[in-house]
């Protein structure tokens, strides 16, 4: 069935409450997150440079590859997905064709950010941010470029402390729909919400000691609107992974290893199998 995934997105962020977005690195994992009932995907730079460069979140993955992994995963589930598109790609004018590509390839919504460019992941290294001034045109550019008013345009700072609050608000005040702060305490994620005024978007960063003990309800009694989960996916299937190879090594086999995998029909399941014999039994007729 056929799904605004936009106006979806829009119906989400305007409910009561957190919406828990966990974060795909590529079709099956969003497809894996679609049956497990969530309402939303958020895509990770972090996961997605590990799968498809074998690389820490630097920068190396380029626009086209964002575009095409992101669009992959928009046609694999009927769910909203929301694409991390870094620092728009390069300036203000890059962003706007940013925006105009990732929606076309069927995001729901996008975050941008305001480090310099290549961008990285701030828990690999120290990262520096452009003026407020230039990241204020990349946001007008981000809004204007989108066809569909419904389209969700976050802006994300790398700052910290007061600085991060009036960097947000005067993004919020720029146009964007949301802000998005990464919060390196627990008191830096209490104290956000209740100074800046946009709709927050939250990360969670497990083992980090910020967000431990907390769910995405208790981010969102706190004021966050939309929580993600940008490593869960990735870092249980690399540990899954890790452990399968090693025993597989050891035995020589994987008869032992039965349990610990999917079998044929669970994973069928999980790519619709049904649906492309379907489509075979409709379309393939002179085949038979």
């Amino acid at each position: 069935m056929y799904m605004d995934t936009k106006k979806k997105l829009r119906e989400l962020i305007t409910r009561e409450g957190a919406v828990m977005a966990p974060c795909a690195y590529d079709a099956l994992s969003a497809r894996c997150i679609e049956e497990a009932g969530f309402e939303l995907i958020g895509t990770t730079g972090f996961g997605m440079h590990g799968v498809m460069l074998g690389s820490p979140d630097n920068g190396l993955l380029a626009y086209n590859e964002m575009v095409e992994a992101c669009g992959k995963m928009c046609d694999a589930v009927s769910i909203p997905v929301m694409a991390d598109a870094e620092g728009g790609y390069g300036n203000a004018i890059n962003t706007f064709r940013t925006v105009q590509t990732f929606e076309k390839a069927g995001l729901a919504g996008l975050f941008i950010e305001d480090q310099k460019l290549p961008p990285n992941c701030p828990f690999l290294k120290g990262t520096q941010m452009i003026s407020v001034a230039e990241m204020i045109g990349k946001i007008h550019a981000a809004c204007d470029a989108r066809k569909d008013q419904n389209f969700v345009i976050v802006a994300r700072t790398e700052a910290h402390g007061e600085e991060a609050v009036e960097r947000a608000n005067a993004y919020a005040d720029a146009g964007a729909d949301m802000v998005k702060i990464i919060p390196m305490s627990l008191r830096e994620l209490e104290y956000y919400p209740t100074v800046v005024k946009a709709p927050l978007h939250l990360g969670f960063a497990p083992g980090k000691g910020i967000n431990d003990g907390l769910t995405a309800a208790d981010a969102g009694k706190m004021g966050y609107k939309i929580v993600t989960f940008p490593m869960t996916t990735l870092f249980a299937s690399v540990k899954a992974m890790k452990s399968i190879l090693a025993q597989l090594k050891e035995k020589g086999t994987d008869d032992d290893l039965l349990p610990q995998l999917v079998n044929f029909e669970e994973y069928f399941k999980t790519v619709r199998a049904d649906t492309f014999r379907a489509m075979d039994a409709k379309y393939l007729i002179g085949e038979r």
